[in-house]
């Protein structure tokens, strides 16, 4: 049994206290010290729940294309406070997308207690709308077919947690039906879907939108000087709905994700970092696995040659950097913040009664960031993974 002291960021409150772990699991959430126990004492230091990024496309030297890197970003994720995530697989091939699937799953075996666990991987495409074609090459988007469906959930299993698609394509609202009916999160990105198709998806089965305002059509006017409801309002309103963010307000203005936060209230609205192979290394050229390049520099990835040369390609974004960022820029407070950057998407795949927050009973997957949102310490399932 041990206990971890600081300023502990609760699905309610932030106390001056301590969280007991016993069995990999929060016994107890107290601002009363206790006797004789070994106390990990972090000051002033904040205590959250480890970070969940549901879509991140790489980290470091690391991407999601064989078990070796997989088990690469699992071991370095804790070192930004995150203790579990979705590898997400993007502009690949149908054999690529069920790889990622293999490799996920010896991974998790390899990696064990070592790393942030990956609860699964997600799939962004392949039935993308060559419309919004994003970062991602247009040969790498292919239409709905049923056979191509039912090869991802047959060959990935119980690891394919969320597919990202447009619905709109011919066939979306039967891949919802499909993919609701295996358990699996049918998200919409990519997409430039009217917005009155958007109840249509939602009775269908839709549950989450990926990378909200990226990629996306925007509204205009319908009469001049009357601005359009589009998809985007559409999605916001609908409180069946969860939206992802990529908060390294680059590719979301801080002034979007505060009328955002406004809309979606505390249980709607999800951090993600969308981050590619680069992130937090030195700034220079870097390239997708279908080989297209991007220039990291400046804290910005973005893409070189082509005829998108300069738009944004994913980010270099890490989680603690979106909880702080969340904050510094977008007036979020640290209860709030922990549910965006956490608690939300361990509901989102189903995975909230045992991680997400700091509550007895739950897993103690813990981070410990220090004032300027620096990662000081990583626990996961009590075991203390990473320290500074």
């Amino acid at each position: 049994m041990v206990s971890i002291r600081g300023k502990i960021v609760t699905p309610t409150d932030v106390i001056d206290g301590y969280v007991l772990v016993d069995g990999g699991r929060i016994i107890d959430v107290s601002q009363v010290k206790p006797v004789d126990l070994k106390i990990c004492d972090f000051g002033e230091a904040l205590i959250l729940p480890g970070f969940i990024d549901l879509h991140t496309h790489g980290l470091g030297k690391y991407e999601p294309l064989d078990t070796e890197s997989l088990i690469g970003m699992a071991k370095l994720e804790p070192q930004y406070g995150t203790t579990a995530l979705l590898p997400t697989g993007a502009a690949m091939s149908s054999s690529q997308y069920v790889n990622l699937g293999d490799c996920a799953r010896q991974a998790i075996e390899a990696v064990g207690s070592d790393g942030a666990r990956i609860l699964g991987v997600h799939l962004e495409g392949p039935f993308i709308n060559p419309k919004s074609s994003g970062a991602m090459a247009l040969s790498t988007r292919r239409p709905i077919t049923q056979s191509e469906s039912r090869f991802y959930v047959e060959q990935i299993g119980d690891l394919l947690k969320i597919m990202t698609f447009s619905p709109e394509l011919e066939g979306g609202v039967e891949l919802i039906k499909y993919l609701r009916k295996h358990g699996i999160v049918a998200a919409l990105g990519h997409s430039v879907a009217e917005g009155a198709q958007c109840a249509e998806f939602v009775a269908a089965g839709l549950s989450h939108v990926v990378h909200m305002f990226n990629a996306f059509v925007p509204s205009g006017e319908k009469e001049q000087g009357v601005l359009k409801a589009g998809l985007i309002e559409h999605l916001l309103v609908n409180e069946a709905l969860t939206c992802e963010f990529i908060c390294d307000m680059q590719h979301v203005a801080p002034e979007f994700i505060k009328i955002a936060s406004k809309v979606l209230g505390t249980a709607r609205f999800v951090a993600i970092t969308d981050s590619v192979y680069g992130a937090g290394l030195a700034d220079g050229i870097y390239a997708f696995p279908n080989g297209g390049q991007y220039r990291i520099a400046g804290r910005v990835a973005r893409l070189v040659g082509g005829e998108w040369a300069g738009c944004l390609a994913g980010s270099v974004l890490t989680m603690n950097r979106a909880f702080g960022n969340l904050i510094e820029y977008c007036d979020i407070d640290l209860v709030t913040a922990a549910k965006y950057t956490s608690g939300n998407a361990a509901r989102v795949i189903g995975v909230d009664h045992e991680t997400g927050s700091i509550e007895t009973g739950k897993r103690a997957d813990i981070a410990v960031l220090d004032d300027d949102y620096q990662c000081l310490a990583t626990f996961i399932g009590g075991n203390l993974v990473y320290q500074k």
